[in-house]
């Protein structure tokens, strides 16, 4: 499997909007990022839970993040969507994964949130609600984030030299919205 060159030259930031879609059915790789294009996001794919684990890798490993990762949990071969999740968590434990499955029945969705995915979407899923799930889930770390620093440069409000570090804080909604970013699509 070949893994994308080109990668973000900024320190690693959760503001970046690339996603992260898993999932087996070339189908719906395709409409998850035509219709996450359409709202500003760049999107890069993953057939298996392998690749998408070499993917994030990869990204991590040159300083990058993605915003959120959006994981079918049902692929046959390989790793399963809840492996990926444990796989992909202990690489990036801040990466928030939005599982989606054919066969989900809402009753699971606290057990799926208890094992570490941010949300769950039942397939198939509109556009609204993709979309919806996926600024939630980038909002929520760049909040929970923002929340961190903002502590960090409270505690450390005494030290000028370390509360210059920490930089101005930012409106995490506004950050959950698209931005350019270096970080090149998978094609």
């Amino acid at each position: 499997m070949e893994i994308p060159t080109a990668i973000i030259t900024r320190e690693p930031s959760f503001a970046s909007s690339v996603i992260l879609i898993i999932d087996d059915e070339p189908q719906v790789l395709a409409v998850g990022r035509a219709v996450l294009a359409s709202q500003g996001f760049e999107v890069v794919c993953a057939s298996s839970g392998d690749q998408a684990v070499e993917l994030l890798m990869h990204a991590i490993t040159n300083g990058n993040r993605y915003a959120a990762c959006v994981l079918d949990l049902t692929m046959p071969g390989g790793l399963s969507g809840f492996e990926a999740l444990d796989q992909l968590h202990q690489i990036d434990p801040e990466l928030p994964v939005i599982a989606c499955s054919g066969y989900f029945q809402e009753d699971a969705r606290e057990l799926c949130q208890a094992i570490g995915f941010y949300d769950v979407l039942g397939k198939p899923y509109t556009p609204d609600i993709l979309c919806t799930a996926v600024r939630r889930a980038i909002a929520r770390v760049v909040d929970q984030t923002s929340h961190a620093d903002q502590h960090m440069q409270e505690h450390d409000h005494h030290d000028h030299s370390h509360a210059m570090t920490h930089g101005a804080a930012f409106d995490p909604y506004a950050a959950a919205l698209p931005q350019q970013s270096d970080f090149a699509q998978q094609v």
